[in-house]
């Protein structure tokens, strides 16, 4: 990746590096370049100025050149803990995909593959009326095709489109992570891929397929919580937002017009979570106490960065807005919260931008940072070289995700919450996936039990 630079390292320390001692000190080069737009030269200057190495042989040359380069990649860290270097996590550099194929904000598929049991569905014929010049191909089970059809990388966020008929999963509690505290949510199962394309999207390590995949059969789910819903004791929160944007596609898939008169008083909350602009449905529809419109927001400048071919900021606001004076309840999710140069500033603009469009109270707002599976960092490094998010302080933490120590979460959750506080002392603020010291962070009322203060319902 850096070339010539094994042999400079050699040849300025006198030691020989082995196969795994370059990969690992390749990588802090690589990922100190890219946060500090310097040079290797200016590293290696660095470290002979540092550290001491004239008495070392080569193996604790290595140990005090890698120390050395550590100090430098995490300089707040540094600063507040000893580094675990267990927890650093140096994958091996691989060179970006070479890939000319861009998505479109505009969706369009390019082709749609439908299981022969649903090919008369609704959904079939609403592709058919928008996208009448999209070849349509009928298959009997499309996992089965996926298995005789070759999966790459470079294929994962093409639009293909995939109608079928679900069997199983439609409705689960969200599967938080083991020694963090739940919010109590449960997950509507109404497909799996989405039309945008965000660098930190997890389902990019999770998906081993290209394409969306949407069910035809939406009356099923409703059977099906007919009869969960005669056996709830308590209300529960439900949303569609985990594995797909909840309206993005509404326009052509008509969810949003099936669900709500269906969930209409049902003591439960339902929630759409959405990074789209996409609710012209939404406001045909009349609104119910229990259906949540919720968007995630981030600063303009991470938007434009990382998250693709979705709404802007001043989008996703104004149909906040309008979605609001139609009378529905709304609410927000800063999830993932970005750390970086200026974070404080670039949230604080959300915030003014927030307050000033919509009326307080929402519903909720939800904060949650940056966290990932660590196969997420070398698909992000594959997929969109440009990213610069995981050259953050990021570290294992204890359920094996990259996420930032836990003194730099507090600094910024106790950043995020006042900033929320000052305009706002009403809205219930709960945190996504994080422990129980950071919880403390909250408002009395917002505890484990989040789900009973946002429910709200009789």
């Amino acid at each position: 990746m850096f070339e010539n630079l094994k042999n400079k390292l050699e040849a300025v320390f006198c030691f020989t590096l082995n196969k795994n001692q370059f990969r690992d000190i390749e990588r802090l080069f690589f990922e100190i370049v890219r946060r500090e737009n310097t040079t290797c030269e200016n590293i290696i200057g660095y470290i002979k100025t540092v550290s001491n190495l004239e008495n070392r042989d080569g193996r604790n040359k290595f140990f005090a050149i890698k120390n050395t380069l550590i100090r430098r990649r995490f300089p707040l860290t540094i600063k507040r803990q000893k580094i675990d270097t267990k927890n650093i996590f140096l994958n091996q550099l691989k060179e970006p995909l070479n890939d000319d194929w861009k998505g479109n904000k505009k969706f369009k598929p390019l082709k749609i593959f439908v299981e022969k049991e649903v090919k008369a569905s609704q959904l079939v014929e609403n592709f058919k009326n928008f996208f009448p010049d999209v070849p349509i191909e009928e298959v009997n089970l499309y996992n089965k095709y996926l298995k005789t059809n070759k999966f790459r990388i470079s294929d994962l966020k093409k639009p293909i489109v995939f109608i079928i008929k679900e069997k199983w999963d439609f409705l689960k509690p969200c599967p938080c992570t083991k020694e963090h505290l739940s919010c109590g949510y449960w997950i509507l199962n109404l497909g799996f891929g989405c039309p945008f394309d965000c660098s930190y999207c997890f389902l990019q390590c999770y998906s081993n397929f290209p394409g969306i995949v949407l069910p035809a059969n939406l009356e099923d789910f409703f059977t099906q919580f007919d009869i969960l819903y005669k056996n709830l004791k308590k209300p529960i929160r439900i949303g569609t937002g985990e594995f797909c944007d909840s309206l993005a596609l509404d326009d052509i898939t008509g969810y949003s017009k099936q669900l709500i008169p269906y969930l209409k008083n049902k003591n439960v909350l339902f929630e759409f979570k959405t990074k789209s602009n996409n609710v012209a449905n939404l406001l045909k529809i009349e609104p119910s106490k229990n259906i949540t419109i919720s968007w995630s927001l981030n600063p303009p400048l991470i938007v434009e960065n990382e998250e693709l071919l979705t709404a802007n900021l001043k989008e996703r606001l104004e149909a906040a807005d309008a979605v609001q004076k139609k009378g529905y309840s709304i609410a927000f999710h800063f999830d993932p919260i970005i750390h970086g140069t200026n974070w404080e500033k670039l949230y604080r603009g959300v915030f003014k931008e927030l307050y000033q469009k919509l009326q307080p109270p929402f519903s909720w707002i939800s904060l949650g940072t940056l966290r990932s599976h660590r196969s997420l960092k070398a698909i992000n490094e594959l997929r969109f070289p440009k990213s610069d998010i995981f050259y953050g302080e990021l570290f294992l933490g204890e359920d094996k995700k990259l996420r930032y120590p836990e003194y730099l979460r507090r600094e910024i959750y106790t950043y995020m919450i006042k900033q929320i506080r000052e305009y706002d002392s009403k809205t219930p603020i709960y945190l996504c996936m994080e422990n129980k010291n950071l919880w403390s962070l909250l408002d009395k009322n917002c505890t484990a039990e989040v789900e009973n203060s946002l429910l709200g319902l009789e």
